[in-house]
């Protein structure tokens, strides 16, 4: 997959420097996307896990104080194509957050994405 080989990286390199340390990335391959939606999937991808991440890390590391509770807190993030029975999509627990969602609602809820995010690591850390 071409966004795993060329677009992978480069959210590594970001979130990585944004937190000052090396945040393990881990997902579900086969579980992302869906049939013919090949010539969405970078943009999907993005929406849905990355970018509200992206967003929510820089709403939280606003300080010293905060940068270190997500150095020593938050080490991972796995994401998944495939939806917990439970319908909590986000969860964070052992150091790892981790989203589980269907590719689907690639626009428009970056936002809401973000504040779970947000809440999740203000409850946690």
């Amino acid at each position: 997959m071409q966004y795993r080989q060329n677009v992978l990286p480069v959210w590594q390199k970001k979130l990585s420097e944004l937190l000052g340390y090396e945040l393990e990335i881990e997902a579900e391959w086969d579980t992302l996307g869906a049939e013919d939606c090949a010539h969405i999937m970078e943009k999907g991808l993005n929406a849905i896990y990355f970018e509200p991440l992206e967003l929510a890390i820089r709403e939280i590391a606003i300080d010293d104080f905060a940068k270190q509770a997500l150095r020593d807190g938050f080490k991972k993030f796995f994401f998944s194509g495939k939806e917990p029975e439970d319908r909590i999509f986000y969860r964070f627990e052992n150091k790892t957050l981790s989203y589980r969602h269907n590719f689907s609602n690639i626009e428009n809820y970056v936002n809401e994405r973000r504040q779970r995010i947000v809440h999740l690591f203000e409850k946690n850390l």
